[in-house]
């Protein structure tokens, strides 16, 4: 009788162990119990009625998951960042062709600022042979000379040389010459 006890235990622990298992599989959403029997139970006639006469629940519509709203922001950030990284790209191309051109500008200045210096050399230069001539020579020289040239060499002259020089000249182009030389040393504000 003890050996029959036993294993009546035995046989209700395991229905429970398999009811409790169904019972957990059921709630986890790995089965549904309920369509089960009312797909099993549907022909016989009490249980079929209790059964059938539940309403289905509407089936659970997804919403959208945490990780698929994660995603949506990050690309959007990605798009954004693409967008920004574009709108760099456009103007760092721009900034780069202000710099060649800038460049290019610097090369020229410096070209000119080279031969500027270098007339101005040679200006100085030249002005030493004019202070050591006689003013009538000069005269005629600078006669055949454009005016920035003249303009150039008179105020590295002496006053008194550019005095005798301008008194010997044309007075139509020594009074040009003068008020050049006005233009390049401006009278002092008193």
């Amino acid at each position: 009788m003890k050996s029959n006890f036993i294993i009546i235990v035995v046989i209700i622990s395991l229905i429970v162990v398999l009811i409790a298992g169904i019972t957990a599989a059921d709630k986890m959403g790995v089965i549904d119990i309920k369509a089960q029997f009312s797909q099993a139970f549907a022909h016989v006639p009490i249980i079929g009625e209790m059964l059938g006469e539940e309403e289905a629940e509407p089936p659970a519509v997804p919403g959208i998951s945490p990780l698929e709203k994660e995603n949506r922001q990050l690309n959007l950030q990605l798009t954004d960042a693409q967008k920004r990284i574009t709108a760099l790209e456009e103007e760092k191309t721009v900034s780069l062709k202000m710099i060649e051109e800038l460049q290019r500008e610097l090369v020229e200045l410096r070209k000119y600022k080279e031969n500027r210096e270098q007339l101005l050399l040679e200006t100085k230069e030249l002005a030493v042979y004019y202070q050591e001539m006689k003013p009538q020579a000069v005269v005629k020289i600078m006669a055949n000379l454009d005016d920035e040239t003249i303009m150039m060499i008179l105020p590295l002259l002496d006053t008194g040389q550019v005095a005798n020089i301008l008194s010997l000249m044309d007075p139509q182009r020594a009074a040009l010459m003068t008020r050049l030389l006005l233009g390049n040393n401006p009278a002092p504000e008193e």
